[in-house]
């Protein structure tokens, strides 16, 4: 069947079941539910065992933030490395590496030093991995069942964060923070074996006659995004949006204090922006029609910022819940924005692209979390907050300025510092927002 013609029907017929019953997508799956429960687990433990060794609340918040820096000083040029191997290599490569890095972390009586470059290097290889995989998943879905791959990567997320971070207090209890960076090292091991079960091989996306260096390759992944209105619209949008929605949650403990509410007030906090995250996510997957997502997608991340710039009135804890619970809902713009990036996206660029929509994620995280906490040394916690709004709304509204063309396919150039060539043999027609993806390569993110 021709895409044209598969294309009509998928978007009758997708829904969960559907999802699921494409078995690639069901390996992908399964091994994100395994890693990420292993990652949330570890992240408790680090914390506990780097603060329980230094006493320095500081070192523990910079032993967090080795898992940002691989992709902040590196993430494009690694992402370009994937690119260069098939994706299944790349995925099972970094999966068993990060098994064997995570297992020697977890050894007992390690020097911080030596435990800080085991956590560093085996954070090197997320970009790489996360790059790989989101590059894969449109080769493998049609367009309705990648956008609901979308709401279920959300709640995938959020559910495991939450029962992460339960589940590794508990077994720091009934073991030790050493005992759980080793089920983390089990996780991606077995994260690693099912990868290397359940995908099929594929050629890399870039040939070795059109490589030339890892950092030409990525500056051209650079130009791609930032001459398509098509790619670079979705992901300011998304960024902008992910850096006002982290503040309320960086800076938690000081917002509940000042609403007089205590350690359970934080957790609620947190949690509200993550459940109104996933629900949003299924609601605009699920029930929302393809073209009423893309048309809503400024219009819901102008939303976002309103409940945050409410928050300033400094309303009550129970209103604030409400009001963070809100904001949350209006994140599910970032399905659309995903969608339409990923459509848009040259098939001989996607790890690339990816790869840099993602660094610029983190980035954009990174920097909500750290000006949030600066601010917040000088401004109420509910100031802060509404600065976040203000400063996502003005960003925004800067956007829609960015029109002065039609959102066009990304340009590709040919030129072999691209990684797409007429001779790719992964590669396909570029398309906008509004055709869609191609289905899936023969023989068969994020």
């Amino acid at each position: 069947m021709s895409t044209t013609e598969s294309q009509p029907a998928a978007r009758r017929s997708a829904t969960y079941r559907t999802l699921f019953q494409e078995r690639e997508y069901r390996t992908l799956f399964a091994a994100d539910v395994v890693s990420q429960l292993g990652d949330q687990v570890a992240a408790v433990a680090l914390a506990v065992l780097v603060y329980g060794a230094s006493a320095s609340p500081l070192l523990a918040a910079l032993a967090y933030s080795l898992v940002f820096l691989p992709w902040v000083l590196g993430g494009p040029l690694l992402a370009a490395l994937a690119e260069r191997m098939p994706s299944r290599l790349v995925l099972v490569g970094s999966d068993l590496s990060r098994a064997a890095l995570f297992g020697l972390a977890a050894v007992p009586g390690l020097p911080l030093a030596v435990l800080a470059l085991l956590l560093l290097c085996g954070s090197l290889l997320s970009p790489p991995f996360r790059s790989a995989r989101s590059a894969l998943v449109p080769q493998i879905l049609d367009d309705e069942s990648y956008t609901l791959s979308l709401s279920v990567e959300e709640v995938l997320n959020q559910t495991a964060q939450l029962a992460g971070f339960v589940t590794g207090g508990a077994l720091i209890l009934l073991l030790d923070p050493h005992g759980a960076l080793a089920i983390n090292a089990a996780s991606f091991a077995v994260s690693g074996l099912v990868l290397r079960r359940g995908l099929a091989r594929r050629a890399a996306a870039t040939i070795r006659t059109d490589r030339t260096s890892l950092l030409r390759e990525a500056l051209a992944g650079l130009h791609i995004i930032a001459s398509s209105p098509a790619l670079r619209r979705p992901l300011v949008l998304a960024v902008v949006g992910a850096t006002y929605v982290v503040v309320p949650e960086a800076i938690a403990p000081a917002f509940v204090a000042e609403a007089g509410g205590g350690p359970v007030g934080v957790g609620l906090v947190m949690g509200a922006v993550a459940t109104g995250s996933a629900v949003g996510a299924v609601v605009m997957a699920r029930f929302v029609s393809p073209d009423l997502r893309s048309r809503l997608m400024e219009p819901l991340a102008l939303a976002g910022t309103v409940p945050l710039l409410l928050i300033a009135m400094r309303p009550s804890l129970p209103v604030a819940l409400a009001l963070f619970l809100l904001a949350g809902l209006c994140t599910a713009y970032n399905v659309p924005a995903n969608a339409c990036f990923a459509a848009a996206v040259p098939p001989g660029a996607r790890a690339r692209a990816f790869g840099l929509a993602m660094t610029a994620m983190m980035t954009g995280q990174l920097f909500g979390v750290l000006l949030g906490g600066l601010l917040a040394e000088v401004l109420d916690p509910s100031q802060v907050v509404g600065v976040a709004g203000a400063a996502g709304l003005l960003t925004i509204l800067a956007l829609r300025l960015d029109r002065a063309g039609p959102a066009g396919p990304a340009v590709v150039d040919l030129d072999p510092a691209s990684g797409a060539s007429p001779t790719d043999s992964t590669a396909g027609p570029v398309r906008s927002p509004d055709v869609g993806r191609s289905g899936r390569t023969a023989p068969r993110h994020r």
